[in-house]
């Protein structure tokens, strides 16, 4: 079969038969069908390539570990009208806890700019955000999890979170790992989202 392209004359064109359409690789709209099958993709995916996704980390590498007991923090707030859609992973070289709270009040830290996924968008976020920051006040516990490193010498504990929280706007969020292993450990604690 050959594959038909169209052209719309208006988007808003009203019609009784309506056939489905998508680009092609040359921007033309082509009628999907056998020849040229409907493409689709997760809604993560399809941010990404709209410029809207973003991405945060923190790290305590081989030359900085995490002491015991002391936790990678980040904050993040949302301008208004603005609701990040997400996913949290964390890694860290032995045993280790998660902690999310919402509400929560800071001072100081360090401000860090998201990065856009899309690396060809000029697209900011309009999220702020802060890491290690002093902590006034937890606010609410929404999530906490576990991650054991297992046994041996070379275990470590990691965990992506399958979760996704759609967040609201102008409220302080929290994401908290911490070093439970008794020992310095390498950590990564990382923020992915849409908006």
């Amino acid at each position: 079969m050959a594959i038909t392209f169209v052209e719309r004359e208006s988007e808003k064109q009203k019609a009784q038969l309506v056939a489905l359409t998508q680009k092609n690789k040359d921007g033309v709209q082509v009628i999907v069908g056998s020849d040229y099958g409907l493409i689709n993709v997760d809604v993560n995916h399809a941010r990404m390539h709209e410029g809207r996704a973003f991405f945060a980390w923190y790290a305590r590498m081989d030359a900085n570990k995490l002491a015991n007991a002391a936790s990678i923090d980040i904050i993040m707030a949302a301008a208004p009208g603005i609701t990040p859609h997400i996913t949290v992973g964390y890694i860290c070289g032995g045993d280790c806890e998660f902690y999310m709270y919402e509400g929560t009040t800071t001072t100081g830290g360090t401000s860090f700019t998201p990065i856009n996924r899309n690396r060809t968008s000029s697209t900011a976020s309009q999220t702020a955000m802060v890491t290690n920051p002093t902590i006034n006040t937890l606010g609410t516990l929404i999530d906490e999890q576990a991650a054991p490193s297992g046994g041996g010498p070379k275990s470590g504990g990691a965990a992506s979170a399958g979760l996704e929280y759609v967040l609201a706007s102008l409220t302080n969020y929290h994401f908290r790992l911490t070093n439970v292993s008794g020992q310095p450990k390498m950590a990564v604690l990382t923020l992915e989202w849409y908006e």
